[in-house]
């Protein structure tokens, strides 16, 4: 990236930035030109499907009720700022297939000048030439039927298979695809060569073999044979695919002939577990990614098979990344939401099945904005818009005095799963008085003296406290400092250097990251013995090996403590991406004393912040 906004970032002089973290200030306006994402509304159905534009300036958002008569849905006209619930015109179908908390997906296909329609699960195909109608359905022999409220005729009408995504026009609008999955058997692909009026099956099928536990786990995950597929037409020709799995991250595929054939699946740069990520291409030309970049705990022993999942805990955040030459780097990695429901005590306990904020559809505002919706459950969905400069940026502080953990990732479980799929919560660190500044924050954390957070069955212990923060757009090299503080018995903190958010109490989370340092009263860094009730601004600067299929490489990192040099570290694991988060956890083997947090912040290391 050399955009402007950059220039500004890579032209301050760190010591600027450790200054306002001693300070707890503000950056300087020039630095944070870019509007935060700005959530501008509740959408009527999970994310994913239901959200189109039909016009310069109107967008709307449908729902997946079901019923004859109007149904729900969102309208904005003026271009994405508000919004407003309203019915839809009687001529618009139901929900024929699916659950009422999905939309049907639909789609323009500017060749054939037509909208189409297609149900969530197992549903009619529609066509119109007006989103307002009227709407025809596609019939079993190629035609069009107006008459869709027949239920006689309605036997006669085509029932794709399977749980579908959006329709996608290819090849300059003469093929239409619809990815489409079951749950073991993987991913194949709808096609019509006749612009929606008679369809056939994909010759190939992207199926991902099962999750071998690793060490870290202690149980099976939860089966997905590649689902969920979501694709891009490259510029190439290429069709790209990506679909959800148990593994930890998605994985990939490639068509060279329009989506008959597809290669043999890998596991691609986006991290994420039995979540579901969305790529696309804007009107300029970029490549977007919007998924949730988040580790989930390591697998307790749950005593269940892979035909299920027991608890999601990585659906918590939602996240953004930009690619400028078709793929081959990536930008951003950029947080765009944090759940606001993330730090609720009844979290397990909330109403209804499905919840947190991965699954997401994206809109193109133009100049330079975007518009997701995200998120499923209606208290946890939201529409979002995003600047791209914002994406861009790639310095970033925290202001713990003026907004507390509203940037972290700062929560704990009550190992007890509750309702579906989900566990009750509690803070994994909290926001206290600074020792020596009236007036000011700190956050503090620390291993916890409660049982609550074990479960001795199962084995789950998540009573070490923990916070992390997003680190933006820094991939390979970077730097990023804190400002610590150690109380009299304080059993230490472990800071890591991570490629993908982990959970705040992730004992784990060292073993995974790219970087790692145990920091503790007493403990000798380099020339420097550690003091309680002193603090000390820790500053790493990375220089890291990308390397994705083997760690013969080792990129390092300087640690300093207080402007002189302590120690390199060596990279322990490789990564596609690079650091994009800052990860604090208790060291303590007992409740302890803890360790205070004035700030943190990131700026380049003076490398391109692609990735």
């Amino acid at each position: 990236m050399t955009t402007m906004h950059n220039q500004f970032n890579r032209n301050v002089p760190f010591s600027l930035l450790l200054a306002s973290l001693a300070a707890v200030a503000s950056l300087p306006a020039a630095w944070a030109a870019a509007p935060e994402p700005a959530v501008v509304a509740t959408p009527p159905s999970d994310g994913s499907r239901g959200l189109i534009r039909i016009g310069p300036k109107e967008i709307r958002h449908y729902s997946g009720d079901r019923g004859n008569g109007p149904l729900n849905m969102l309208v904005s006209r003026d271009n994405g700022q508000t919004w407003q619930k309203t019915k839809t015109p009687q001529a618009y179908p139901p929900n024929f297939g699916g659950i009422p908390i999905e939309s049907p997906a639909i789609t323009w296909l500017p060749k054939q000048k037509m909208f189409i329609r297609v149900q969530p699960i197992n549903g009619f195909v529609f066509m119109s030439k007006k989103i307002d109608g009227p709407w025809s359905a596609v019939t079993k022999d190629g035609k069009l039927e107006p008459k869709w409220e027949d239920k006689e005729k309605q036997k006669n009408f085509v029932k794709l298979g399977g749980i579908m995504r959006n329709p996608l026009a290819v090849d300059k609008g003469r093929r239409i695809i619809i990815p489409a999955h079951d749950k073991s058997k993987g991913t194949w692909f709808h096609i019509s060569d006749d612009g929606g009026l008679t369809w056939r099956t994909s010759k190939g099928r992207i199926t991902v073999g099962k999750y071998t536990p690793s060490s870290r786990d202690k149980g099976a995950r939860w089966h997905n044979g590649g689902v969920e597929a979501t694709v891009v037409e490259l510029k190439d020709g290429r069709l790209w695919a990506l679909v959800r799995t148990a593994h930890d991250q998605h994985w990939q595929s490639y068509s060279k002939d329009k989506g008959e054939t597809w290669s043999d699946p890998e596991p691609s740069r986006f991290f994420g577990t039995l979540t579901m990520i969305t790529v696309g291409r804007l009107e300029n030309g970029k490549l977007y990614a919007t998924w949730t970049n988040t580790a989930a705990l390591p697998e307790v022993n749950h005593g269940r098979n892979d035909a299920w999942e027991d608890v999601f805990t990585n659906r918590d955040s939602h996240h953004i990344a930009l690619s400028d030459d078709d793929g081959k780097t990536w930008y951003g990695f950029r947080e765009i939401y944090l759940n606001s429901h993330r730090n609720d005590a009844n979290y397990g306990d909330m109403p209804g099945t499905d919840r947190g904020s991965h699954q997401s559809e994206v809109v193109d505002l133009g100049k330079g904005k975007i518009l997701v919706s995200l998120g499923q459950h209606p208290e946890h969905r939201r529409m979002v818009i995003v600047d791209e400069n914002w994406i861009s940026e790639n310095t970033r502080n925290s202001n713990i005095t003026k907004t507390g953990l509203d940037e972290w990732t700062a929560h704990t479980y009550l190992p007890v799963i509750k309702k579906h799929c989900a566990y009750n919560r509690k803070p994994s660190a909290t926001v206290e008085r600074h020792p020596d500044k009236g007036g000011a924050k700190v956050i503090s954390l620390r291993f916890m003296d409660d049982d609550t957070l074990v479960n001795q069955q199962t084995g789950a212990d998540y009573r070490a406290g923990g916070a992390t923060w997003n680190i933006p757009n820094l991939g390979f090299a970077g730097r990023a400092a804190t400002r610590i503080r150690f109380p009299k018995d304080s059993g230490g903190v472990h800071l890591s250097l991570c490629d993908r958010l982990f959970n705040a109490c992730d004992t784990t989370t060292p073993e995974q990251a790219l970087f790692t340092v145990k920091l503790a009263p007493g403990d000798k860094i380099g020339n420097i013995t550690l003091k309680p009730d002193t603090w000390y601004t820790v500053e790493f600067n990375w220089n890291i090996d990308n390397e994705t299929k083997s760690a013969k490489k080792q990129g390092t990192c300087t640690l300093s403590i207080d402007g002189a040099k302590a120690e390199t570290l060596k990279q322990l694991n490789p990564s596609p991406n690079g650091i994009s988060y800052i990860h604090y956890i208790s060291a303590a083997p007992a409740p302890d004393s803890g360790v205070l947090i004035e700030g943190v912040g990131c700026k380049p290391a003076g490398a391109d912040s692609k990735q």
